[in-house]
């Protein structure tokens, strides 16, 4: 009798702490999906049940970083690499069904017919993502060649790629016809960019490129697409090159635009009449080591001519920097005549053609600055007063000034909105987080907003 009970117990024990396993196959697999495959593969040591729960996660997700964790050490060897490889191949080849997404980051892959033969296999279980992450690939020479099949294939929906070798041309023809995602890193963008990844997509919605350029990388670079709705470029150069890039965009249903670049570029923007945000950070300081900054403040001049349809209009601080030196920014500055919000990052730069900006927004009615924390204005207002027109945004309702620290002529452009925006509902005022004595200066700047004109009787005015 004893002996029975204790088994019962046992047994009650056992399925209490095993509580999971009784869970359906489904949850099971859902709960799996959140781990790196490697992981989720290691589980089929718990018991029959979860001998197979792995094999039918809907995501394939394989990271040899893990391996570095488990050798402990900062380098794959040859050794691990190989044994990663194999884990990948096993795993891979296992046709049990569609999955939804096939993840391989790579730091050192030693046999490279394999990745051709992985992605083939991917691509046959219906695969809707695909993402590459190849790294440390300098000494490879040749062009990559990847199967035909992930590009006709019409289950594939989101590509992302980020090589550091570059990808042989498959042959003419229209590719991704399904592909609406489409992400793309390359380490050199040479003359043989392989511009067709995206121009012959039937239904790109959303394009990310990054690129490096050294000497004597390509010159032109082409973005032409009837669906795309999304693109963000960020182009860096990475050798101190003379060359000058052009970029030409065409697409006229874009609704979002991001550009980040180090480097001199001339734009070329039709007119995008979908767009409702554009956000632009351009560094031009670091450029202004290598190149003559005017080329720079001419191409930064275009893109906002091509980017004029926008409602909403975001730019770092090396805009207002590069303006500085626009040749006739008066007769080339364009007029943004949706425009509603507008933020813009500030330092001791460009702040007299703030009257010239703000008066080609016509319909402006928000406004925030993100004022550089490490900015000396008290050095450079003093040479040039800061000297607005009266009323020089009519429409604006909220203005907010990030990272302020109490100087003297942050308050007189503070003094001036108060006093020039008629309609004006709200102020905020943030102080910079690293800055010393925060209480102190708080209520000193409230005592001195207490006695600031406000031309808006509604103007409430918010210290944090």
């Amino acid at each position: 009798m004893n002996t029975e009970s204790h088994s019962t117990e046992r047994n009650s024990t056992s399925l209490e702490e095993d509580r999971i396993s009784c869970l359906p196959d489904e949850i099971l697999r859902h709960i799996l999906s959140f781990l790196p495959t490697k992981n989720a593969v290691a589980t089929c040591v718990l018991s029959s049940k979860w001998r197979l729960v792995w094999a039918l996660l809907p995501n394939l997700c394989f990271d040899d970083r893990l391996c570095l964790m488990y050798e402990n050490t900062r380098a794959l060897t040859e050794d691990a690499s190989t044994r990663f490889e194999d884990f990948v191949n096993r795993v891979i080849l296992c046709d049990l069904g569609k999955i939804n997404k096939f993840s391989l980051r790579c730091s050192r892959l030693i046999n490279f017919s394999r990745l051709k033969s992985w992605v083939s296999c991917a691509v046959m279980r219906n695969v809707v993502e695909i993402e590459l992450n190849l790294d440390n690939y300098k000494h490879i020479k040749e062009a990559i060649e990847l199967p035909e099949s992930i590009y006709t294939s019409r289950a594939l929906e989101v590509v992302k790629l980020n090589l550091k070798f570059f990808i042989k041309n498959p042959p003419p023809g229209n590719f991704f016809p399904s592909v609406k995602t489409l992400q793309v890193a390359l380490n050199n963008l040479d003359k043989n960019f392989p511009e067709w990844l995206f121009s012959n997509c039937p239904v790109l919605e959303y394009l990310s490129i990054k690129g490096y350029l050294y000497v004597g990388d390509l010159v032109t670079l082409n973005i032409s697409s009837l669906t795309l709705k999304r693109l963000t470029l960020e182009l860096v150069d990475c050798a101190g090159s003379d060359t000058e890039l052009e970029v030409v965009i065409r697409a006229p249903n874009l609704e979002y635009l991001y550009i980040k670049d180090y480097l001199p570029v001339s734009y070329t923007v039709d007119e995008l009449h979908s767009l409702t945000k554009a956000v632009v950070d351009i560094d031009c300081e670091y450029i202004g080591e290598f190149q003559s900054i005017d080329i720079v403040a001419q191409g930064v001049v275009q893109l906002l001519r091509g980017v004029n349809n926008t409602k909403f209009l975001s730019w770092a601080k090396g805009i207002l920097y590069a303006l500085v030196f626009a040749r006739q920014i008066e007769d080339f500055f364009p007029t943004f005549p949706f425009l509603t919000r507008f933020a813009l990052e500030v330092d001791d730069s460009g702040w007299h053609l703030l009257p010239l900006i703000f008066s080609r927004m016509p319909n402006l009615e928000s406004l925030v600055f993100e004022v550089d924390e490490d900015t000396d204005f008290d050095c450079w207002w003093a040479e040039e007063p800061l000297s607005l027109p009266d009323c020089f945004l009519p429409h604006v309702k909220t203005i907010e000034m990030r990272g302020f620290a109490g100087r003297k002529n942050e308050l007189k452009l503070i003094k001036f909105l108060l006093k020039n925006c008629e309609v004006l509902n709200t102020m905020i005022i943030k102080f910079q987080k690293k800055r010393v004595q925060k209480m102190v200066l708080m209520e000193k700047l409230c005592k001195k907003l207490s006695v600031f004109r406000r031309v808006s009787k509604t103007c409430q005015i918010i210290v944090l």
